[in-house]
């Protein structure tokens, strides 16, 4: 007698209701595999007893592992891309400035992720804690920039690309920079702004006579300290000499005692991060750079998306486009009012070129888009970019004038090189360019003072029928000589320099100083957002 719980009998309420069959237990899953299962039986295929039936099924398992593995390439090759991480809305800013830079053919695990199996693992747990941040709302905003330790080395993704031998032989090619700026008063002057970054910019260095130039910092083995994790102040920097000797320069920040500053440099050496300079110091922000608001604003002008006609429209849409918003609807709304601003103070000229106030509201706002992200509290200031010195640090965390070299323990007077034409030629701003010189300048012009002393060798600023005209044209000296700059008195400027700021103004100081340049001394400078 067969025991009524066994799992294949059935018990006696079951039978009468004509459930015979235990299967019909199961769940609705199992029976509709089941039911593939009888229908894959039915179709004709050899015995799986014999040699063919054992081939069809190895050939089977074949084709579908092919395919899964095909299809997990692809899914992994899917997350590197940038739409994969940019579905993130964490992300936002990062992708908006990834899809305007010179790199936007290239997937994010090309400049993020390190070769081979260790990198890729690290890479996917970074990702997995980035996924739980997400779930649990718990990420930081704004998201802080990776950290240069851990990316991967610049031989695996900027020299993939880039010939290190290109880029420094005789100094480095030639380029010209050369755009349009608006200045912020009430007609929106044009002006043009050129510089021309030249190879020798930093000449021969003693002993090995090999010219330098800007990416000099890559040739040669320069290291440096800072208790900053995002390297925005410098305070220790080391240059690795061709023959073994090495240059170290403190900053005068940091100075306790200039008769010897062993025990400030050990400090600095124990206590901050140190590095090896390389790309990445300079290029930081190479594959997600967001173009400043008044680089922004100068574009749209410049293309004619914004009409300079519009009074005081640059000054507007800077104030406009820097302030902090909490959401872009309300950064919407805030441009809105540059209507009424217009029909209070300018009503003839909204009576007559609505549209184009129009036009210039709604290219603000896509400007606005383009330079910040409230929801992440990402606006243009937000990320420093060390490429030049515009609107940060960049070069002067280091080319500053306060960086002092150190002499058997001793500070010495001798700094790092930090004049205009260390790297290109003085910056030349007017309504016209011209006269740009390329090659070399003459020995007067080496010294430090020389765009204050050249005074003494010229009579006017008409350079016909002398020296100076060989290179220079009359546009060129008027250029700066228009701007009032000369006006400043620089021989009062180191400790009565605000008296002298209010004397002649903020915008003759602008042509050769911006607010990095203050901030080395000053935690909020004076100076309008210009670059010089």
């Amino acid at each position: 007698m067969s025991n009524p719980t066994e799992p294949n009998e059935v018990p006696e309420a079951a039978r009468a209701d004509g459930q015979t069959r235990p299967e019909r237990r199961l769940g609705r899953g199992h029976r509709l595999l089941g039911r593939v299962g009888r229908v894959v039986c039915r179709l004709p295929h050899p015995s799986l007893h014999s040699k063919r039936g054992l081939f069809v099924l190895f050939l089977l398992m074949g084709g579908f592992g092919s395919l899964a593995m095909a299809g997990a390439v692809m899914a992994v090759h899917y997350t590197e891309t940038s739409s994969f991480c940019g579905r993130c809305h964490t992300m936002g800013p990062e992708l908006k400035a990834y899809a305007m830079s010179p790199h936007k053919e290239l997937t994010c695990a090309e400049c993020h992720v390190a070769p081979g199996v260790s990198g890729w693992v690290k890479a996917k747990a970074n990702g997995t804690k980035q996924l739980i941040e997400v779930l649990t709302n718990s990420y930081p905003r704004p998201i802080p920039p990776p950290e240069h330790a851990r990316l991967p080395s610049v031989k695996d993704t900027c020299l993939r690309c880039h010939s290190l031998d290109n880029i420094t032989k005789n100094g480095g090619p030639v380029k010209l920079v050369l755009r349009l700026r608006y200045r912020p008063d009430e007609r929106n002057t044009r002006e043009m702004v050129v510089v021309v970054l030249r190879p020798a910019g930093l000449g021969q260095v003693p002993g090995d006579g090999v010219v330098r130039g800007v990416h000099w910092h890559v040739q040669e083995k320069v290291s440096y300290a800072s208790a900053d994790i995002r390297a925005q102040r410098i305070d220790l920097v080391e240059v690795l000499g061709s023959d073994g000797a090495v240059r170290q320069y403190l900053a005068g920040s940091q100075v306790g005692t200039s008769g010897d500053v062993t025990a400030d440099i050990a400090r600095i050496e124990w206590s901050e991060r140190r590095r090896v300079m390389d790309c990445i110091d300079c290029h930081n922000r190479v594959g997600h750079a967001i173009p400043s608001t008044e680089q922004a604003i100068d574009e749209s002008i410049a293309s004619g998306r914004i009409s300079a006609d519009l009074p005081f429209i640059k000054r507007d849409g800077l104030a406009l486009l820097s302030a902090n918003y909490p959401s872009a609807a309300a950064a919407s709304t805030a441009i809105d009012g540059l209507r009424e601003r217009y029909r209070a103070r300018f009503p003839l000229v909204l009576q007559r070129s609505g549209a184009k106030v129009s036009e210039a509201i709604e290219e603000l706002k896509r400007d606005y888009l383009r330079v910040a992200t409230p929801q992440m509290r990402v606006q243009a200031r937000t990320y420093p970019d060390n490429l030049g010195h515009l609107v940060s640090p960049g070069c002067f965390r280091c080319h500053d004038g306060a960086h002092y070299l150190v002499v058997k323990g001793k500070l010495t007077d001798r700094t790092i090189p930090s004049t205009c034409a260390t790297c290109h030629t003085f910056p030349e701003v007017g309504a016209t360019v011209s006269g740009l010189l390329v090659g070399g300048q003459p020995e007067s012009h080496n010294r430090k003072d020389f765009v204050f002393s050249h005074k003494g060798l010229v009579a006017s600023v008409n350079p016909v029928g002398t020296s100076c005209g060989t290179c220079h044209v009359r546009t060129y000296c008027a250029n700066c000589h228009n701007s009032g700059a000369i006006k400043v008195k620089h021989d009062v400027m180191l400790y009565r320099h605000s008296a002298s700021v209010r004397e002649s103004g903020v915008q003759p100081c602008a042509y050769c100083h911006n607010p990095s340049y203050c901030a080395t001394c000053h935690e909020k400078p004076v100076l309008p957002v210009r670059p010089p």
